[in-house]
C-alpha cells in the first residue's frame, strides 16, 4: 500500500467522527435578545445531556411553542437542526429538510416576520437562493445580532465581495465567539498549501476560520477558499471558475471539483473535512501534505512537504471533530517511516500519535485501521 492509499483508510476513520452535535439551550431569563445554542464553528460539537436536551415532541406542542419567546424558539429550531446534522453526518436529506421547514413555518406562525422566523427559514432552505433572501430579511430586522455573523460571512463569500468578507470576518473575530481551536486548524491548513492555492472547504467549521484569518487578519490571502456547499449556486460556480482562470465551460455542481482540478493551473487542495463529499475519481490523485490534500494528476512528492509541515502543525485537540484529521496526516507519515525502515522516527511518531489518539478517543479506530498495532 502506497502513501496515497492510506488516505482512503485513514480519511474514513477521521470522517467517522466528523459530526456536529447539539449544544442544549441553557437556562436563561425569559426575555433574551440572542440565541444560546452554539453553532459548530463556536464549539457546538459537545453532545447535550439527555436530561436537558430539547426533544422533538416538546417542539411539536403548539401551546408550548407559542408560550416561548421568539429567541427561545430559535434555540429549539437550531438544536433540532444540530440533532439532524448529527444523525445524517452533515448530509441533510429531503426528509430532514422537510422537518426543518415545518419547524420554521411553526416559528413564523408564532412570531410572524420576526428576525427569528427569517433566520429559521434561512437555515431550512440553505444553500438554495431562497435562503439568502431570508437572510437579507433577518439582517434588515437587526444587523447587529451575533447569529448573523456566520451566515453573512458565507454570503459574502458567495457574492465574492471583498468588502463584505472583510466586514463580517472582523465581526467574527470580535463578536463571533469562534472556537479558538478552529483558528489553529485554519493556520495549519494554510501552512499545508502552496502559494496561490485553491482550497475546497467543507463548510463552516473550516471555511469560516479560514476567511477570518484571511480577511480580518490579512494572512495568506493568496489562497482561494471555496465553500463546497455553495456550489449549487450557478452564479457562484461562474465566479469561482473565472477567479481560478479555469478552462472550458463551467460544470455542474456534481462534477465541479473534479473538473476544476484538471482545468486550472493553480494548485488545488481539498480539506480532509470533506470526507465522503470527495469525488471517488479524485481519491487516487490526492496527496496528504499536512492538514490539506493536494490534487495532482502526476506523481507528487508529498512526503518531503509532509515531514516539514508535521513538526510545525499545532496538532490541537481543541477543534472538535476537525482535530481527528491530524491523525490522517500522522498516519500517512508513520507508514512512510515504517516502509523505509526508519525505526527511530517511526517509534517517535507512533508515540506521538498514540497520545493524540488517546486524547481524541480514536485509539480503537487507529488500531482497527492498522495504524497502531495494539
Amino acid at each position: 500500500m502506497n502513501a496515497r492509499s492510506v488516505i482512503c483508510i485513514a480519511l474514513f476513520q477521521a470522517c467517522a467522527a466528523m459530526q456536529v452535535s447539539a449544544q442544549a439551550p441553557a437556562q436563561q431569563e425569559q426575555v433574551r435578545t440572542r440565541s444560546v445554542v452554539k453553532e459548530a464553528y463556536q464549539g457546538g460539537w459537545v453532545p447535550a445531556s439527555p436530561a436537558v436536551q430539547l426533544r422533538e415532541e416538546e417542539l411539536a406542542k403548539d401551546m408550548d411553542v407559542r408560550a416561548l419567546e421568539a429567541a427561545e424558539q430559535l434555540d429549539g429550531f437550531r438544536a433540532l437542526r444540530n440533532d439532524l446534522l448529527v444523525s445524517t453526518k452533515g448530509h441533510l436529506g429531503p426528509e430532514q429538510k422537510d422537518r426543518l421547514r415545518a419547524e420554521a413555518a411553526q416559528l413564523e406562525r408564532a412570531a410572524p416576520n420576526s428576525f427569528e422566523a427569517h433566520l429559521a427559514k434561512y437555515y431550512s432552505e440553505f444553500p438554495a437562493a431562497a435562503a439568502f433572501m431570508q437572510l437579507d430579511l433577518a439582517t434588515a430586522r437587526d444587523r447587529n445580532r451575533t447569529e448573523l455573523i456566520g451566515p453573512q460571512l458565507g454570503n459574502a463569500a458567495r457574492l465574492d465581495s471583498e468588502t463584505e468578507l472583510a466586514h463580517w470576518s472582523r465581526a467574527m473575530r470580535t463578536r463571533g465567539n469562534m472556537a479558538p481551536g478552529l483558528k489553529q486548524v485554519a493556520d495549519d491548513m494554510l501552512l499545508s498549501m502552496e502559494t496561490d492555492a485553491i482550497l475546497i472547504a467543507a463548510g463552516e467549521m473550516d471555511a469560516y476560520p479560514l476567511w477570518t484569518r484571511q480577511y480580518a487578519d490579512g494572512f495568506r490571502k493568496d489562497v482561494l477558499v471555496i465553500d463546497q456547499r455553495l456550489l449549487v449556486d450557478a452564479a457562484y460556480r461562474q465566479r469561482i471558475w473565472s477567479r481560478c482562470k479555469a478552462r472550458g465551460p463551467v460544470p455542474e455542481s456534481s462534477r465541479f471539483i473534479e473538473l476544476l482540478a484538471t482545468s486550472t493551473a493553480r494548485p488545488v487542495y481539498l480539506s480532509p473535512a470533506l470526507g465522503p463529499d470527495i469525488p471517488a475519481t479524485l481519491m487516487p490523485s490526492l496527496y496528504v501534505t499536512g492538514m490539506a490534500l493536494r490534487y495532482s494528476s502526476a506523481p507528487f512528492d508529498n512526503l518531503k512537504r509532509l515531514k516539514e509541515n508535521w513538526v510545525r502543525l499545532s496538532k490541537t485537540t481543541q477543534a472538535g471533530p476537525l482535530s481527528q484529521n491530524y491523525l490522517l496526516a500522522g498516519s500517512v507519515l508513520l507508514k512512510h517511516y515504517r516502509d523505509v525502515g526508519d525505526e527511530t522516527r517511526a517509534a517517535a511518531l507512533e508515540h506521538e500519535l498514540r497520545g493524540l489518539a488517546k486524547t481524541l478517543g480514536a485509539t480503537d479506530r487507529l488500531i482497527k485501521a492498522g495504524v497502531l498495532q495494539h
